[in-house]
């Protein structure tokens, strides 16, 4: 068994039992959703794509001999990511969201995508700033204030 069929094993009993927890929250309907909705039908989405893993590539793409990606610089990189991620999560409760996740998204543009500082903090502005107006004034969700008060 490969990697690939072992990971969507995993990941479609991951969906089984998130869409088995869902169906029992109650789904609702599409005119009236219950608090089960969105994860039953994203554990549904998630099982028909661990199928499509389990049951092989898509086009007959062959896959590169050669180091496991955990070993390699991809391993490197998602690990640092990972990190990065978690330290996003305990900052944010106290710098807030605009601080935390400009921060956040400089590392991953100057470091991961290897940009010019000027273009990842121009990136970043850009990026923050948009997720803040359309989910904190379209959407009206509430992000944790910073010391600076924003």
């Amino acid at each position: 068994m490969n990697a690939d069929k072992a990971g969507g094993l995993f990941w479609l009993s991951v969906a089984v039992v998130v869409s088995y927890a869902s169906y029992r929250l109650g789904i609702g309907s599409f005119s009236s959703p219950g608090a089960g909705f969105m994860p039953f039908y994203a554990a549904i989405f998630l099982g028909v794509l661990s199928l499509i893993s389990i049951l092989g590539k898509a086009g007959g793409v062959k896959k590169e001999k050669g180091a496991p990606p955990i070993i390699g610089i991809k391993g490197i990189k998602g690990a640092f990511i990972f990190v990065v991620l978690m330290a996003y999560g305990f900052f944010i409760p106290f710098l807030g969201y605009n601080i935390t996740t400009f921060l956040l998204m400089v590392i991953l543009f100057f470091i991961v995508e290897k940009q010019k500082v000027w273009k990842a903090a121009l990136y970043a502005f850009i990026a923050t700033a948009t997720t803040y107006y359309v989910f904190s004034k379209w959407l009206n969700c509430q992000f944790p204030l910073g010391p600076l008060g924003f």
